[in-house]
């Protein structure tokens, strides 16, 4: 046994990896990492168990799968305390369960009984299914990018009269009633706004392209503050449809520092949002487009121990 076998690259810690053989969990970490090569990320304190460890467990690129832990349980009228073993993932829910986080379980008294239900029930989502989650996060910086850049839609500020007029005008007759009329003005003012919506939406267009037709950074951030580091960029598919395109895969970090290209950027980033109410790492939690560092911030919900605050930004390659 190695600690490479079972903790992740960039995470490995040799008192974390003591204590997680000694753990009363490992038997079951062992058989997750043998079957699923799934690796310990770190250890994660049982919420009133002070004593008691659950381990985070993820695919080798860093992706967070769910939680490895056991609890003593008592079989009534038995009075021995055995371990019984559990995996909790957030990718899986039981139809049946007292709280969420009992319908996210499953558990055992024995390993190869879980395993088997882990199996079974395609508990364990793969590193392809897990990744392509994450890279569908794409779209919504998609919307972003385009509503920060303002409105381009064309509202309709003519009333029914205003556009009976128009409408026999741009017939060739003239309005023949007192009702039945259009201030030129107007008519001006709102079609100048239209020009600019026009223009705003071929701005939307090429920005849109630049940004996300191009290879770009999709960094994510989790409430531990660790770095999903990876490249995309969108084609069209066959139907037209744009979809994700992987350049380079998600990676776990400690820190952005350990991606050298992002360096200068990131700190970029750190000071103009050090103010921010919420952050998770340097990245702001928020939902917007800032033009001065040419990137996109956005989050569908609050950081969590799977779910990251995500920026997006054009890379060279």
């Amino acid at each position: 046994m190695t600690i490479e076998r079972f903790m992740l690259d960039g995470f490995q810690n040799e008192e974390t990896y003591a204590r997680l053989v000694q753990s009363p969990a490992f038997p079951l970490v062992r058989d997750l990492q043998f079957k699923y090569n799934l690796k310990v990320v770190r250890r994660t304190p049982m919420y009133g168990e002070p004593d008691n460890d659950s381990w985070l467990m993820a695919h080798p690129n860093g992706i967070a799968v769910g939680k490895a832990f056991v609890q003593k349980v008592r079989k009534n009228p038995s009075p021995t305390v055995s371990n019984e073993y559990c995996f909790r993932t957030p990718f899986y829910a039981k139809e049946r369960g007292s709280s969420r986080e009992d319908k996210e379980t499953l558990r055992s008294i024995k390993v190869s009984s879980l395993m088997a239900s882990l199996a079974r029930h395609n508990v364990v989502k793969s590193s392809a299914e897990l990744e392509h989650r994450k890279a569908r996060n794409t779209s919504t910086a998609v919307e972003q990018l385009k509503r920060s850049l303002g409105n381009s839609n064309k509202s309709i500020d003519l009333d029914a009269n205003e556009v009976h007029a128009l409408l026999l005008m741009a017939l060739g007759r003239s309005p023949n009633s007192e009702w039945v009329k259009v201030d030129q003005n107007k008519c001006q003012d709102i079609l100048d706004k239209y020009e600019e919506a026009d223009k705003l939406r071929k701005v939307k267009l090429e920005e849109g392209e630049r940004m996300f037709l191009n290879p770009f950074w999709m960094i994510g951030v989790d409430e531990f503050g660790d770095y999903l580091i990876g490249k995309y960029k969108l084609v069209k598919s066959s139907d037209g449809v744009l979809v994700s395109e992987k350049v380079a895969p998600f990676k776990r970090y400690r820190s952005y520092e350990d991606v050298p290209e992002l360096i200068p950027l990131m700190t970029m980033v750190k000071v103009a949002y050090e103010n921010a109410p919420r952050r998770a790492g340097v990245i702001p939690v928020t939902d917007t487009f800032d033009q001065n560092l040419d990137s996109v911030f956005f989050y569908n919900t609050a950081p969590t121990h799977y779910d990251h605050a995500w920026m997006i930004t054009p890379c060279s390659t």
